[in-house]
């Protein structure tokens, strides 16, 4: 008995070790830069078409690191669409690179709610995962920034993070982090179900596409989304602001 458990413990300590040493690597990583921010707020649509304020509330795929150019972001492929139909789209981002639920709640709600918005977009939880946010201070923060920005009359609809099981992560740590991406998913739609308002099921929609062909889908540092994952993310988005919009 006593070797058994001097074994699982030295299995313990090495699974520790190399879950430490992973995210060490993981951390030290080169990832897309961050700064200059990309210039996101811009109009769409015909001057005489009906006015939208449309507001992007999350972390850095809201501010469109990797997408390479503000054309490829996804706030502005969903802004084209929604003026696709005739509308006048202001689009306003407030999205920040390194962003957690409580810098939603503390920093960009306040600036969406003051420049009173139509349909507001909320993606966030990546940060929250990587950083192991405990979950109900998390959905005590989400239910607290949602309050806020439905109080404004906007239609509002949230998304939690897409699938975290990145290349960038080497298992076992891959398999962990894709398990707190769900956790933070879970908790973050049910702070927006628990408030009636429309949901995104992002992992769910796209993380198949990641899967089976990253170098296409991934941008270079093989986290955040390229081109082509943006575009899938608009594909997914963009319809569930549409019903939103029309309930």
């Amino acid at each position: 008995m006593k070797r058994a458990l001097r074994v699982s413990a030295v299995a313990v300590g090495l699974s520790v070790l190399i879950l430490a040493a992973e995210a060490v690597l993981a951390v030290n990583r080169r990832y897309q830069p961050t700064s200059p921010a990309l210039d996101l707020d811009a109009t769409f649509g015909p001057a005489g078409g009906e006015p939208l304020r449309f507001v992007v509330l999350g972390d850095s795929t809201g501010a469109g690191v990797g997408a390479g150019d503000a054309g490829h972001a996804f706030p502005t492929l969903l802004a084209e669409r929604l003026a696709a139909g005739g509308r006048r789209v202001d689009l306003r981002v407030f999205a920040v690179s390194g962003a957690r639920v409580r810098d939603v709640l503390i920093d960009q709600v306040p600036r969406a709610v003051a420049v009173h918005p139509d349909l507001v977009f909320v993606a966030i939880g990546g940060n929250d995962a990587t950083h192991v946010t405990g979950l109900n201070r998390l959905r005590a923060d989400m239910g607290a920034a949602l309050d806020d920005l439905v109080a404004t009359g906007a239609t509002v609809v949230v998304s939690g993070p897409g699938a975290m099981n990145t290349p960038n992560f080497l298992p076992p740590l891959r398999q962990l982090i894709g398990w707190r991406g769900r956790s933070v998913e879970a908790a973050i739609e049910r702070a927006a179900r628990d408030r009636d308002l429309a949901t995104v099921e992002l992992r769910e929609r796209t993380a198949m596409l990641f899967t089976d062909d990253p170098e296409t889908f991934f941008s270079d540092d093989d986290f955040h989304p390229g081109p082509a994952g943006y575009a899938a993310w608009a594909d997914a988005i963009g319809p569930v602001l549409e019903r939103a919009l029309q309930a």
